[in-house]
């Protein structure tokens, strides 16, 4: 049985118990530690499931824009001039990497990086369950010791309602203690066992990265063949001022200088 399994179990086996009542069920130094440590964990593993999810995300919109501006530089460009080589080529990389190289990225990452980590995260809902449980048998526990303090009481009039008492103080003790030692036992377990999610899963993460890249770079490869062959360091140089000359002609223009 895993313990996921024997949490559940030890949940339904608390499950019979007396309603109501404000707990003043002394605090358990145990239980308390390791509740503060389970809900660092769901903090941090919810987080962690986020960014994952945001990660991917990403890379989609990543690939979507860059295959929308080579299209749109395509379409800016048509009625002026015929596409060069390399911004023919960009275009067609963009939507080789879309196309292919996205979707295959998005397949992998999915099975081997969110789906274990989701899956993880599918277990926290069940232990805040239990812990918040485990709070309703310690109501249940002080209720029932009132009702037994109350019964004493008044125990030469009806004996047998101490006795009654008596028995159910016992069940919602069985009940509350059960859960209590199910929880210290579980909970470390289950923060120990993220390694063997997040180790894993981290390897596929990085290796589908760089799988992405390099599918990605082949395409690009074809891009960089095409590009005018740089002159010398000054080239950046060079082409800002043909940028800044083009601004200038655009500036010049009628239209640019009418203060409207």
């Amino acid at each position: 049985m895993n313990i996921w399994d024997s949490t559940k179990k030890g949940v339904s086996r608390a499950g019979a118990s007396i309603r109501g009542g404000s707990s003043q069920v002394s605090a358990d130094p145990g239980f308390n530690e390791q509740e503060i440590r389970f809900r660092n964990l769901e903090r941090r593993a919810m987080k962690l499931l986020q960014e994952t999810k945001g990660y991917r995300t990403s890379v989609a919109e990543m690939t979507v824009s860059q295959n929308a501006l080579a299209e749109n530089l395509y379409a800016f460009l048509i009625d002026v001039q015929r596409p060069q080589d390399y911004q023919a080529e960009y275009s067609q990389a963009a939507g080789a990497i879309s196309r292919e190289a996205q979707p295959q990225f998005n397949d992998i990452y999915t099975r081997t990086v969110m789906q274990p980590m989701a899956q993880y995260c599918g277990y926290l809902p069940e232990f805040d369950k239990a812990i918040k449980k485990r709070k309703a048998l310690a109501d249940d526990l002080e209720k029932a010791r009132r009702a037994l303090s109350k019964e004493q009481s008044k125990a030469p009039e009806d004996p047998m309602s101490v006795e009654n008492a008596e028995q159910d103080v016992k069940y919602a003790e069985e009940a509350f203690e059960a859960l209590n030692r199910t929880l210290i036992s579980e909970i470390p377990k289950l923060i120990n066992s993220r390694v063997y999610v997040t180790d894993p899963s981290f390897e596929a993460f990085v290796k589908t990265q760089l799988q992405f890249f390099s599918d990605s770079l082949g395409h690009m490869s074809r891009v960089a063949q095409r590009l005018p062959p740089q002159s010398g360091p000054g080239e950046d140089k060079v082409l800002d001022e043909r940028v800044e000359g083009v601004m200038s002609q655009i500036r010049s223009l009628n239209i640019c200088t009418l203060n409207v």
